[in-house]
């Protein structure tokens, strides 16, 4: 009981902060008394934890708490279902799907520093979303990065349903395809110039076909991005995003083995980033012809 309370704190407070994300983001009145009590919750954790965030900022992190909730919900009440990535819930879906903008900050900051790749995302060419989910990480790349198409895949049907509908009122619905598809039937050559892997949904058997497959879509000179959680420095911490990688149908890959493979394949200017946490990146560079 007395670990049950410590740790009972921390998911109230959690659930009190996107309460506080909701009430702002969604214009909620509420009532005034539990809202003073919020604030004074939000202050606890850090008096400036909400000072200057943007919208996109404030969703994101909503996204975040809202899809955590739900996947711990059904943790909870379906602990000896197998492994994968099996929700069907829109609102488990969208949340994952809003918290993707922080990949496409990560790879613009990471643009930021290496020239070559911020010079190849403005340039025309196409971008491909490996388990593009509700597409999401798509539309946000789209509207980065104007010049670029983009192809999102997954062979999740609940989620690519939602998908289209997202993409069609998204504005930039001339330059995003959707395909049914898993990485493992990706056949496009010298195609992409940017192909982007979600790490953590891989699972073992399928990340060295989904690396040899996504290096021959991408054109020489195209860039490799892929996604990893950045591992928590306490035990506990480490424990629960295995957890949640392996839950999700993933393996928990480290940045090592993923050079290693990178390495393997020819890639070039491989390196780990790690600017935007929680999202850590190996990149690598395919050779010029």
């Amino acid at each position: 009981m007395a670990a049950s309370q410590r740790l009972n704190a921390s998911v109230e407070a959690l659930a009190a902060l996107g309460a506080k994300l909701r009430l702002r983001s969604e214009n909620m009145e509420g009532d005034p008394r539990v809202r003073r009590l919020l604030q004074e919750v939000v202050r606890s954790i850090d008096p400036k934890l909400l000072d200057g965030l943007n919208p996109e900022q404030e969703a994101t992190a909503l996204g975040f708490i809202q899809a955590f909730f739900r996947q711990a919900v059904d943790l909870l009440e379906n602990p000896a279902r197998a492994p994968g990535w099996v929700y069907a819930d829109p609102l488990v879906l969208q949340a994952q799907g809003k918290a993707s903008f922080l990949v496409v900050r990560a790879i613009e900051a990471l643009a930021a520093q290496k020239p070559d790749l911020g010079e190849t995302l403005k340039r025309p060419g196409a971008f491909l979303d490996v388990g593009t989910g509700v597409g999401w990480l798509a539309i946000e790349a789209a509207r980065s990065w104007p010049a670029m198409k983009v192809v999102g895949i997954d062979p999740w049907e609940p989620a690519l349903k939602i998908a289209r509908a997202n993409v069609a009122e998204s504005g930039v619905a001339d330059r995003i395809e959707l395909r049914s598809q898993g990485v493992q039937q990706l056949q496009d050559c010298e195609a992409y110039s940017l192909v982007w892997l979600a790490g953590p949904f891989l699972p073992p058997e399928v990340v060295d076909v989904a690396l040899e497959r996504s290096r021959n879509a991408l054109a020489p000179g195209g860039w490799l991005v892929f996604g990893l959680y950045t591992q928590p420095p306490d035990p506990l911490g480490q424990a629960l995003t295995t957890l949640r990688v392996v839950r999700s149908g993933g393996h928990p890959w480290t940045a090592n083995e993923i050079e290693s493979r990178l390495g393997a394949l020819e890639f070039e200017q491989i390196e780990v980033s790690a600017l935007r946490p929680p999202v850590l990146m190996v990149v690598g560079k395919r050779p010029e012809k």
